[in-house]
């Protein structure tokens, strides 16, 4: 929180001076201009998936590397994360599931399933709510918190891997991250398959903004402000891990790529209820 006063104090400061200095129509529109200058760079620094600014966030390997990291949100589903394992199965293929603390509960034997086939379950909050955009510490905290406990009391481990709903990190949820000692992970490309029900337009997407190092986001799972249906992330699927494949990278597992450890153990009771 503290980064984002070296925007919000000199935008205050000098659009007051303006105001101050200026007389009539000339204060007003100048001090508006700083007003929304600096408004717009704050925003752009939350809404950007990528963005270091409150928390250092990962969206490719460190150094130069031939492979990528394929990852999916918003599960599990029942209605489609076995398919996308099946799929990955076929091609010999791990990737990181970011999954929503409720739908662990809900299915946990979907998460000991993909756990028990080598992928990563790693955190996308508990219940993935839009208000977590406008939240200060105490609901990212209880977000975070919640799944990580989900994710433990199934595979006896909490991840070390969060990734925020929509890629939105406001500066409250970037100082929370950095207190969980976790590691945010945007993404290098996306298919907009979340909105999109058009397999060709996703894997033309993927496949257009792939790079070696890069990491790959899908989505696994249904709702959640998007579409109800995951058919045409599944059509896509192997159509886009040939088209990598064929341009010369190879897959690897997202703690693989970015070098980190992907779990750890888990907080304790008294930790997860402060």
């Amino acid at each position: 929180m503290l980064r984002s006063l070296l925007i919000k104090v000199p935008t205050v400061v000098l659009a007051v001076a303006a105001f101050l200095l200026l007389d009539g129509a000339a204060a007003v529109l100048a001090a508006t201009a700083i007003a929304v200058l600096g408004t717009g760079v704050l925003m752009a620094l939350v809404l950007h998936p990528n963005s270091s600014a409150w928390v250092k966030t990962r969206s490719r390997a460190d150094g130069a590397t031939d492979a990528v990291a394929l990852t999916f949100d918003d599960g599990p589903d029942p209605s489609s994360t076995p398919a996308i394992a099946r799929i990955l199965a076929d091609h010999g293929i791990q990737a990181a599931f970011f999954v929503v603390g409720e739908r662990v509960a809900a299915h946990p034997e979907l998460v000991r399933e993909l756990h028990a086939a080598g992928h990563l379950v790693c955190n996308h909050t508990y219940g993935h709510p839009l208000a977590l955009h406008f939240s200060l510490w105490s609901t990212a905290r209880r977000e975070l918190r919640a799944c990580n406990a989900a994710i433990a009391k199934v595979l006896g481990r909490e991840p070390t891997l969060f990734r925020a709903p929509q890629g939105i990190k406001n500066p409250a949820l970037g100082d929370v991250v950095g207190e969980l000692a976790m590691t945010a992970v945007g993404w290098d490309v996306r298919g907009l398959d979340s909105l999109s029900d058009d397999a060709r337009a996703i894997e033309r997407r993927v496949l257009a903004g792939a790079r070696p190092g890069g990491v790959v986001m899908l989505h696994d799972g249904t709702g959640l402000g998007g579409l109800d249906d995951r058919r045409a992330t599944i059509e896509a699927l192997p159509g886009i891990i040939a088209g990598i494949r064929a341009r010369g990278m190879r897959f690897t597992r997202l703690d693989q790529l970015l070098e980190v450890e992907p779990y750890r153990e888990p907080a304790a009771p008294a930790a997860l209820a402060a």
